[in-house]
């Protein structure tokens, strides 16, 4: 085979090759751009659900409650929950489906995606 053959057939290798990273680079860019579209999307669902069935009593400044219901702004930042619980996905996403005090239970209301994406919503308080 002549020489400039044998070293075209290694640039079409080496080209094919940069192809195939390319490829899977922007697969892996694509897939955490997904991500990224998904969340944006659960935490505005999050944020829907949270102006439907939390707003209410967590933001209301008027509320003639003996006990007011705690804000939920900064709510994973803390080490706890205002009821000493640790301030967990879990903690809160038991709290919102079983109720706790004067809040009444959500599990009839809300299903696990809707929960989930409040918990989003959350996170961004």
């Amino acid at each position: 085979m002549p020489a400039h053959r044998v070293g075209c057939g290694r640039r079409i290798a080496a080209a094919a090759g940069i192809f195939v990273l390319l490829g899977f680079f922007s697969a892996c860019s694509g897939n955490e751009a997904s991500t990224g579209t998904r969340d944006a999307q659960a935490i505005s669902m999050g944020s829907a659900l949270y102006q439907q069935n939390c707003s209410a009593c967590h933001d209301a400044n008027d509320l003639q409650l003996v006990k007011k219901p705690p804000r939920q702004i900064g709510l994973f930042q803390k080490p706890a929950l205002p009821s000493g619980a640790p301030a967990t996905d879990q903690q809160v996403k038991k709290t919102i489906l079983d109720g706790r005090g004067i809040m009444p239970p959500f599990k009839q209301t809300l299903d696990e995606g809707q929960v989930n994406d409040l918990l989003k919503y959350l996170h961004t308080r």
